[in-house]
């Protein structure tokens, strides 16, 4: 019989436990005691601590309180604190819809300043409220779906996406089928454009005539160097100057030298080269000191993306230099209008970016 009462105890317990808010005798205003754990805490631990049922753990932490007592809120929650519980975001996003997480979509590529975008967009995503989470895409063709993306969304149920050049053009349609929203996608200004003008434009003004576009030979993906090419074609064009040569420059002496030797007999000098980024522009200048020609007299060259490395070499480089937060403008802005921050005037590509003039042109 003693056996027999103290199961029925245990069941009526456990019933209490898992249907209502409150166990008799336990206390509601008191700190419950932490039992030792060597194991991460669950919505269980929390409920049983707390003297309230799973459900209302769920509800309390995914802040549906309503229908709850102010005691019974406050209890809960010291409870998850005094367990460390860390919510689920699988489960959060099954309970809300979506999880509190953006993904960021980064390319596989050669662009150097890619941690200062990351950080100046994390930090803005947590001032909504939400938390970053980054994806490197691979290397594939356009038209193909990545599966850890796929799976990632599928799994995260993120509030949204932001593309920094890595979405296929499937991918893009995949986000639309499950309702997932791409952050700031009808609001991308063309700023590879803005600066590929901007050092077509500077190479004219400092007297050549004659432009080339460099690209970086690499294995990686550039999804931005075409639409900076293009401009510098556009450019020379509206000019009346000749289709500029694109070339093509690993990061290597002899390779960079090699170019050099098969360009300047189509092209002549003087010559103004506009790069792909800085490193590029670095190998031909260095490539050009070795064939005896004058920079920048002879061969100029500017690049992209104020690397120190630029700086400190002789002759000193130059570049086209981006502020990044307010290049980053129209994403911080979509970020405040989807996510309740506070909203700011979207830039201008030449509130954007600016040249530093150093000694390569």
């Amino acid at each position: 019989m003693r056996a027999v009462a103290a199961l029925c105890r245990t069941v009526v317990t456990s019933v209490l436990t898992f249907s209502g808010d409150h166990v008799p005798g336990q206390p509601v205003n008191e700190e419950p005691a932490v039992p030792t754990r060597t194991r991460p805490a669950t919505s269980v631990d929390v409920a049983r601590l707390a003297g309230v049922s799973r459900a209302t753990v769920s509800h309390v932490l995914n802040n549906q309180v309503e229908r709850f007592s102010a005691d019974t809120v406050e209890r809960v929650r010291r409870a998850a604190l005094a367990l460390g519980y860390v919510r689920s975001a699988a489960g959060r996003a099954l309970v809300m819809g979506r999880s509190d997480f953006i993904v960021l979509v980064v390319p596989y590529t050669t662009f150097t300043n890619l941690q200062n975008v990351v950080e100046v967009l994390s930090g803005e995503i947590e001032k909504v409220g939400l938390s970053p989470v980054v994806h490197f895409s691979v290397s594939r063709a356009e038209n193909a779906t990545s599966k850890r993306l796929q799976h990632l969304v599928e799994t995260l149920r993120p509030a949204g996406v932001v593309d920094l050049g890595g979405l296929s053009g499937r991918d893009i349609e995949f986000l639309a089928e499950v309702g997932c929203p791409l952050v700031a996608e009808h609001e991308k200004p063309d700023f590879n454009t803005a600066i590929g003008e901007l050092q077509a434009r500077h190479l004219h003004g400092r007297g050549h005539g004659r432009l080339a576009y460099a690209f970086l030979s690499d294995e990686r993906d550039d999804p931005y160097g075409q639409m900076r090419a293009d401009a510098v074609t556009a450019y020379c064009e509206q000019e009346g100057l000749p289709a500029p040569l694109y070339v093509r420059v690993p990061l290597e002496r002899s390779g960079a030298r090699k170019v050099l030797e098969e360009m300047l007999p189509r092209t002549g000098t003087p010559l103004g080269v506009a790069c792909y980024n800085d490193l590029v522009a670095i190998a031909l200048g260095e490539a050009a000191k070795t064939l005896g020609l004058a920079v920048p007299s002879d061969f100029a060259v500017i690049g992209v993306e104020y690397a120190p490395v630029g700086q400190v070499i002789s002759p000193r480089l130059t570049t086209v230099a981006a502020d990044v937060p307010v290049s980053l403008g129209h994403i911080i802005q979509a970020l405040a209008k989807g996510y309740g921050g506070a909203e700011i005037r979207r830039a201008t590509p030449e509130e954007a970016f600016r040249i530093v003039q150093g000694e390569t042109t």
